[in-house]
């Protein structure tokens, strides 16, 4: 049964500059005072409505929550520009230490929430506020980690999407304060958000979301003006984390990696945990993903994603032997049983385990490309390195006509589909270059993180390549897996008789390959609008008002091998040993 709740709406909280920012408070109706849960968002508080943890799931535990609209927005005073990070630091802080001064709460606050909300998290605990005792950010990322997963591509779908949203805010405000934007500032702004494919066609990319004013124009972001993303002094932080990530998630790479910096700087366990599920960048988390069904324990719910959040809070914020509000059989030893690393393993469709991510038992496995056995469509990947000498394979980019987006690590704002999809239809297109395994006798467990060395060459001086690891289904379904992206600069120019060493980073995985299906690996050169076309000219992101198609190779065999490494768990370790 849950507790009476008491909820006081647009509670003012002053920032240290004066400026007022407005909260609702949702509190026990108990006296006694409470540990309090903070959430700061952009989109409103009184929308949010999170898979991961919401405001009435802490009252019913006990804890007090705070969901604040952060500067600028909705009902909270100030300016707001949506890619400037410097005052969400700042602002955190206060907040804490205002929240840890009411006399509703006994001094204890965590912080959570998903994306935005996660990434102020990350800069508020950088402010070592004194009241702050651990953070739960859920799908987030750093720019130094967001670069790495991306290769030196653009985002261009996710930060246009987002941009555009900005911008039409943007323009409802100024026309409300009879300051309207011109009516084709307008007219491009809603052609982003309807008809996008338009002008994100548009050479210079720089050129698009170009308005005098707008404070979050494109064109700042490639003159390194404006972050995308913000980035952390990961050492200034010293809270407990229990980070929430997807496989399908746009910034799984980074959410990751930033459990993995805390761990590598704190290694009690306990302190740091991480759990990753079969989930995309969304608020609600279900078990459907794409076009798999993973199952009653696939969606949040069925996770008990906002129990583990508060079993984590109960572990660091109430004092110990204090039992008011704790699960039933929870641990005051401060960790949780069984491994700080929760993750679900996609085919097996359950829950697992580890110390650390990757797995500490997950072992190097290598697969190699290679040619065709006869003059059959598309080559082979093999578990050992192929007999015979070098091969080439060769497919021609064209930026005018660019493979499409499906599925993968998208941010899904309506108009592209996240997930594991089917990429049968674009395995006929002549630039998409296949290699494919023989059918598995035993499982194959794919955890871990994956990576391709290609030996690459082509006749443009700069370029981009785009690999996937898939799954062939026995019906004949290529489900995609894992993904990558890399620019290319000075490819061109390498001698013809050596190819340029292209290490692309698929990222984190958990696959379960059954008996009978196949490991497949795309390699290609676009992945449009998801990322940017790149053009196949040397010269800054954004900045090219043109574009060429190349001639593309891939080498293989011989003193050339392109080989997929695979993280695999040894009961099924098929394939060759690195």
């Amino acid at each position: 049964m849950g507790r009476t709740t008491l909820i006081e709406h647009d509670v003012p909280v002053e920032m240290r500059d004066g400026t007022v920012l407005r909260a609702d408070v949702w509190r026990p109706a108990e006296a006694a005072p409470s540990p309090a849960v903070l959430f700061r968002t952009p989109y409103g508080k009184s929308a949010l409505g999170l898979a991961t943890l919401t405001p009435s799931q802490c009252v019913d535990r006990g804890y007090a929550a705070v969901v604040q609209d952060t500067r600028g927005r909705f009902a909270s005073e100030g300016e707001w520009a949506p890619l400037d990070w410097a005052q969400e630091g700042p602002d955190g802080y206060d907040t804490v230490e205002w929240t840890a001064r009411q006399p509703w709460c006994d001094g204890n606050v965590a912080m959570a929430g998903t994306s935005y909300q996660a990434i102020v998290q990350w800069l508020a605990a950088m402010e070592k506020p004194p009241h702050l005792r651990a953070i739960a950010p859920a799908m987030s990322t750093s720019a130094a980690f967001d670069a790495e997963q991306l290769g030196g591509c653009l985002r261009l779908d996710h930060l246009t999407s987002w941009l555009g949203l900005t911008a039409l805010e943007w323009v409802q405000r100024r026309a409300a304060a009879g300051d309207p934007v011109d009516a084709a500032v307008v007219a491009e702004v809603v052609q982003l958000l309807t008809t996008p494919d338009v002008p994100l066609r548009r050479l210079p990319l720089s050129a698009v979301l170009d308005f005098e004013g707008f404070p979050g124009r494109l064109r700042d972001v490639f003159a390194g003006k404006a972050a995308t993303v913000a980035d952390y002094r990961i050492g200034d932080v010293g809270v407990p984390t229990f980070s929430v990530g997807g496989w399908y998630d746009v910034f799984s790479h980074g959410t990751i990696e930033l459990h993995r910096a805390m761990r590598a700087q704190d290694p009690v366990a306990g302190r740091h945990e991480l759990v990753v599920g079969p989930w995309v960048h969304s608020g609600q988390l279900p078990q459907v993903q794409g076009e798999v069904n993973t199952g009653l324990y696939g969606s949040a719910q069925g996770a008990r994603l906002a129990d583990l959040h508060l079993d984590f809070f109960d572990r660091h914020l109430r004092p110990a032997g204090h039992d008011a509000g704790r699960a039933a059989g929870g641990d005051d030893a401060g960790k949780a049983a069984g491994g700080d690393v929760r993750y679900f393993l996609f085919g097996d469709d359950t829950w697992h385990r580890a110390e650390s991510w990757p797995p500490p038992e997950a072992v190097d496995t290598s697969w190699y490309l290679a040619g065709p056995e006869c003059d059959g469509k598309g080559g082979r990947l093999l578990p050992a390195p192929p007999p015979g000498g070098v091969g080439r394979d060769a497919f021609t980019y064209d930026p005018e006509n660019p493979v499409p987006s499906h599925g993968g690590r998208v941010l899904q704002l309506g108009r592209l589909a996240a997930g594991p999809l089917n990429q049968a239809h674009l395995e006929s297109r002549p630039d998409v270059l296949l290699y494919t395994s023989e059918p598995l006798t035993e499982p194959l467990d794919v955890v871990g993180r994956q990576r391709l060395r290609l030996r690459f060459g082509s006749d443009a001086p700069a370029t981009a390549v785009v690999a996937k690891l898939t799954d062939v289904c026995p019906d004949g379904r290529s489900l995609l897996v894992a993904e990558a992206s890399l620019r290319l600069e000075g490819v061109g120019g390498a001698p013809p008789d050596e190819p340029y060493d292209a290490d692309l980073l698929l990222g984190d995985t958990a696959w379960r390959f059954a008996p009978g299906h196949r490991l497949r690996v795309h390699v290609t050169s676009s992945n449009f609008p998801h990322l940017d076309r790149h053009p196949n000219l040397p010269g800054p992101v954004g900045e090219a008002d043109h574009c060429r198609p190349a001639r593309q190779t891939v080498w293989h065999g011989g003193p050339y091998h392109s080989v997929l490494r695979l993280q695999v768990l040894p009961a099924s370790g098929a394939g060759g040993t690195a």
